[in-house]
């Protein structure tokens, strides 16, 4: 049965998440890169899917262990579609700028900010998996392989944001897609995942 300082572990989530989309958020508005841009958006999502494990947990917590399970296992599914959505977004907006391009404003101090991020995320997704190793959940084990995707996501931003101004290509919008392709494939084995153990009570 999971407890309260796993509750505590998703609200340091929300918090982490939601910082790390308003400084990606800010970089890739002045920037004008899709990719950090698209990368903001996902931190907003990854932020909405700990607010769903709070919830999920705190059900589990004043149900019996079968239900605290298929309860846990239903907002693990939420936050797998939120994810998934994230990825439809990206590869969207990757595919339009892609045939629209837009100039880049490249700056190594926005380039220092978004490398900082992805030891944010690195140290978030250790969190997570210390917190799964004392209270095993599919919540924080998804939670955890997101936070350590977003890292390679985030890279891939970042390359896309470097290169972008030094050859003529929009780099930006093929990261964007590629990135939105590993999401939402991801997002979508583990929906299938808790799918069947929703309907079956078996991973």
């Amino acid at each position: 049965m999971l407890k309260k300082p796993a509750i505590w572990a998703g609200i340091t989530g929300c918090a982490v998440n939601f910082v790390l989309f308003l400084i990606k958020l800010y970089i890739g508005i002045a920037s004008n890169s899709l990719a950090i841009y698209c990368d903001s958006i996902n931190n907003l999502g990854d932020t909405f899917a700990c607010f769903i494990a709070i919830m999920g947990i705190s059900l589990s917590m004043k149900l019996g262990e079968q239900e605290s399970q298929r309860a846990q296992g239903l907002a693990d599914f939420v936050i797998s579609m939120f994810i998934a959505a994230c990825g439809v977004y990206f590869i969207y907006n990757g595919a339009d700028r892609i045939f629209y391009p837009l100039p880049i404003t490249y700056s190594t101090k926005y380039a220092l900010v978004i490398v900082a991020t992805i030891f944010v995320k690195i140290f978030l997704g250790i969190f997570f998996y210390f917190t799964n190793k004392k209270m095993p959940s599919p919540i924080f084990r998804a939670l955890l392989l997101d936070s350590f995707l977003d890292c390679f996501i985030t890279l891939f931003a970042i390359m896309g944001m470097f290169l972008v101004n030094r050859i003529n290509l929009a780099v930006d919008g093929f990261f964007a897609v590629i990135s939105g392709l590993a999401i939402t494939v991801s997002a979508i084995k583990n929906i299938i995942k808790e799918t069947k153990f929703l309907i079956t009570d078996r991973r």
